[in-house]
């Protein structure tokens, strides 16, 4: 494709993929932050909800090098419907549960649109724009992905108010059927493929550990914000509501917020980025990682916790740089590859934050929320003095 320019076709594929998350997104984030409480009404312990986040992110991990793989040997079009197929089962075996772990038994499916079309994405974005133009890129897909974020979860968190955890959210399930149902039939009727290569299993699996020199940086630095994100993040919902007495419609409304101040940062945030500099805003977006759960240790009440999700929404302001810059290192001809390695080793190495999180929350609840802010930390300290301050010539060699 044309670096310098998107061409006709990218761009009526992207309004495609831009609908298909919009749909997707919309439909899941009416219900999929209620799940650990959904999980509790259903009998599963603490330890069986950290479990959850553990097996959630093991998914996400596993699912990133096979995503990418298929994509660049079937195609866009028939990777996606299938991600989205998958996913769309998940969600009725969720609503038909009758037990906890029948929840994370269809979990598999679930993560398949996130997960699987994570590497489509960015192959499509880095391959049609110059480097000057994919931070912008990023934060655009990532608005229309969080515009229904903001209001979901308080549609979410009133029908889960007004009819019990497990009829509110067996509700919101349905409605998520409904909206991934439009997103499919849009994407098979709409999107128009590419002429490409298909690449190969072997021409795949091939050469897959030679990433970029800085890449791998990137890597580790991200891997240890993530690491302390995931002590935490399972939960949020269960400190917000079961510790600080936050009703389920009130904590919807703080998703909404962590949204909007999300939507609000990214486009200045993001062309400042493509005209001045990547890294800055990537340190920012990751000190932000470690200030959120840092501010919900010392939480008290819910005038507190409305400042908690707006810092939240903060750690959006350098993800859209992120992205662009794995979109930047990431080889010519194997970027969907390279991304989902990239994905594949991060997701690995993340996914038994949850379980460490759960023994702490045992311990205390606070507790939780501060290790992962200084693990967080941690992973911003990485990348400032291995990324940031690397020498020119490393960072120039993309």
């Amino acid at each position: 494709m044309n670096q310098g320019s998107a061409t006709p076709s990218y761009r009526h594929n992207a309004v495609v993929l831009l609908a298909a998350i919009f749909f997707i997104a919309g439909g899941e984030q009416l219900w999929l932050g209620f799940v650990p409480k959904y999980l509790q009404a259903l009998g599963a312990s603490v330890l069986a909800v950290s479990g959850y986040g553990v097996a959630k992110d093991l998914l996400d991990a596993v699912y990133q090098f096979p995503g990418g793989a298929l994509t660049a040997r079937i195609g866009a079009k028939n990777s996606l419907v299938l991600f989205n197929a998958l996913a769309l089962l998940g969600y009725l075996l969720t609503a038909a549960a009758q037990t906890w772990w029948v929840v994370v038994a269809a979990l598999p499916l679930i993560m398949s649109w996130q997960s699987f079309s994570l590497p489509a994405t960015f192959s499509i974005v880095s391959e049609s724009l110059p480097k000057a133009e994919r931070s912008t890129a990023f934060a655009w897909q990532s608005i229309v992905r969080r515009v229904p974020i903001a209001f979901a979860p308080v549609a979410g968190g009133a029908l889960v108010t007004g009819y019990g955890v497990i009829a509110g959210v067996r509700i919101a399930i349905f409605i998520g059927v409904a909206l991934a149902l439009v997103a499919a039939i849009v994407q098979w009727t709409s999107y128009r493929p590419a002429p490409s290569k298909p690449l190969g299993l072997r021409e795949a699996l091939g050469d897959v550990a030679a990433l970029h020199p800085l890449l791998k940086r990137l890597l580790v630095a991200d891997i240890a914000v993530r690491f302390g994100q995931g002590i935490g993040e399972i939960f949020v919902v269960l400190f917000a509501i079961n510790v600080l007495g936050a009703s389920a419609a009130a904590y919807g409304m703080l998703v909404g917020l962590a949204m909007l101040t999300s939507i609000a940062v990214y486009l200045p945030a993001s062309r400042r980025a493509d005209t001045t500099g990547r890294e800055p805003w990537i340190t920012a977006t990751y000190l932000f990682f470690a200030a959120f759960p840092a501010s919900l240790s010392l939480a008290h009440g819910m005038a507190a916790l409305v400042l908690c999700f707006a810092l939240m929404g903060l750690r959006e302001i350098g993800e859209p740089p992120r992205k662009a810059l794995i979109a930047d290192l990431a080889r010519e001809g194997r970027k969907s590859v390279d991304v989902g390695a990239y994905y594949f080793v991060r997701g690995l190495a993340v996914f038994p934050a949850s379980l460490v999180g759960g023994l702490l929350w045992r311990i205390d609840p606070r507790l939780t929320f501060a290790a992962a802010a200084a693990v967080a930390l941690l992973g911003a300290a990485i990348f400032y003095f291995r990324v940031q301050r690397a020498p020119v010539s490393l960072r120039t060699s993309a």
